[in-house]
């Protein structure tokens, strides 16, 4: 299985208005319908005493394999799920992807 984290910095002040962008985002994107897709999981950041401050929301995809998750970049879903960005003053820095690899 491939796991891609794709971290987004969001200022402290429009966490709130990203959470819900997320969501309406999701809600019509129709990921699901790929193929190899397995799970999506959106994290927002919870900030504890004594840890230092986070203030990256998460989304996390599970895919079968590379070739899946790599097709999925590629397709029209994909495409249109990235023009509906939020303004540009909601980041408090660039967008990260991780892509990791589940340990058998």
């Amino acid at each position: 299985m491939i796991v891609v984290l794709t971290r987004f910095p969001i200022k402290p002040e429009f966490s709130e208005e990203y959470s819900k962008h997320l969501k309406e985002v999701i809600s019509t994107h129709k990921i699901e319908e790929q193929p190899g897709y397995v799970r999506l999981d959106l994290l927002a950041p919870k900030n504890v005493e004594h840890i230092s401050n986070n203030n990256k929301f998460v989304i996390k995809t599970v895919w079968e394999d590379m070739k899946s998750f790599m097709a999925y970049t590629q397709s029209e879903v994909f495409k249109e799920s990235h023009k509906n960005m939020p303004p540009r003053e909601w980041f408090a820095g660039q967008p990260e992807v991780e892509i990791y690899e589940t340990i058998d």
